[in-house]
């Protein structure tokens, strides 16, 4: 349900002119089972996943090229450098172009693996490779990838109809959006939270997602008596989650550098939300969030693990409406500037060679 950025890949890029296969991770769901499966209408190929990861077999193969062929597609754009692995010399013997997207977990934990490194490798013969960021695309480069072939394109958000007035209750509403996992480090942003909290009795905190680190985090509400002040929602749909963020005074996000495997952040799309609604940011320094939230200009940043620090300027902004104003207006600037779905569609027919294409469906 977080990947919305492959959902409007398929939905938003080339409507009408977009087929969708589905090849699901070893041990996972059914495609068709998520409560996130919709491809809106357009053609497509589902596979049922495997209980192990073996090489793509024939039969796949075989299916995949016909409907391929088919549907006369010109350029395969596939989501995830690890997972692209798994099609790329099969989409080089099709007469396709093929381009590749990463966002996260591809772009850093894999790359401590030096098989992972020489798959990417490979994709220097891809027709390029996209990412959300300039540090992914310096990591990519220093993991051995032709610079000239590693293509920024930002991730992109709708823009949501000005603010209405507080309702003068005097509250002041944190959200935290992201998968609970080590490198959103939901305990360290609670921690954060609850130091600020101590200090100002208006504050609350609204965190969305669920992950292996949810018993932490409820153990440390809990353990810490925040229950009326701390609601954690679990996992919620899309418009559900971009209603609270909407709605806030104030948007956290605590990432750090996952300590097991050096997992990061790609760009995250709840930040982008956050900005777009004209919420001040109070992130950390960490992957590409610099390269969105600028401190002091459009939001506040502070180093990974910084607890003290995330604090500190919570209450801060608590403290000063007129600074959150100013922020948040600067931010809903950034977005409206360089992350509108305008200008990402654009970037990206063009990076595809799909410009003509949509120009003779129009």
């Amino acid at each position: 349900m977080s990947e919305t950025f492959i959902h409007w890949d398929v939905h938003e890029l080339l409507p009408g002119g977009t087929v969708v296969v589905a090849d699901p991770p070893p041990r996972g769901d059914s495609v068709r089972r998520s409560p996130a499966w919709d491809v809106g209408g357009c053609p497509h190929l589902v596979f049922e996943p495997l209980p192990s990861d073996p090489p793509v077999g024939p039969e796949r193969m075989a299916a995949v090229a016909s409907f391929l062929a088919r549907h006369e597609v010109e350029t395969v754009l596939v989501e995830y450098l690890d997972f692209a692995d798994r099609w790329f010399d099969f989409l080089a013997a099709q007469n396709v172009r093929t381009w590749i997207r990463g966002h996260g977990v591809d772009l850093s934990a894999r790359l401590r693996e030096s098989r992972w490194r020489q798959a990417y490798r490979r994709y220097a013969d891809a027709a390029g490779v996209i990412v959300p960021s300039h540090v992914a695309a310096q990591t990519l480069a220093e993991a051995g990838l032709p610079a000239d072939n590693v293509h920024v394109v930002r991730y992109s958000v709708d823009l949501p109809g000005l603010r209405t007035a507080s309702d003068g209750d005097n509250m002041i509403r944190c959200v935290a959006v992201g998968r609970l996992v080590p490198k959103k480090a939901p305990v360290l942003l609670i921690d954060a939270f609850r130091r600020a909290a101590t200090n100002d009795d208006r504050l609350t905190l609204d965190l969305v997602g669920e992950g292996p680190l949810a018993n932490d985090a409820r153990q440390y509400v809990d353990a810490h008596r925040l229950a009326d002040r701390v609601r954690l929602h679990g996992r919620l749909p899309h418009a559900d989650t971009l209603a609270l963020v909407r709605s806030a005074d104030v948007f956290l996000h605590h990432a750090v550098t996952a300590p097991d495997d050096g997992d990061t952040e790609g760009q995250p799309l709840a930040i982008l939300e956050a900005m777009a609604a004209a919420v001040p940011v109070v992130a950390t320094h960490h992957a590409g969030i610099p390269e969105v939230v600028d401190d002091r200009r459009n939001g506040r940043l502070v180093p990974e693990h910084d607890v003290a620090g995330m604090a500190s300027t919570l209450l801060h902004l608590a403290a000063n409406p007129t600074e959150r104003r100013r922020l948040g207006a600067a931010a809903r600037a950034t977005i409206e500037e360089r992350h509108t779905h305008t200008v990402a569609r654009r970037t990206l027919l063009r990076l595809l060679s799909l410009d003509t294409r949509e120009r003779i469906a129009k």
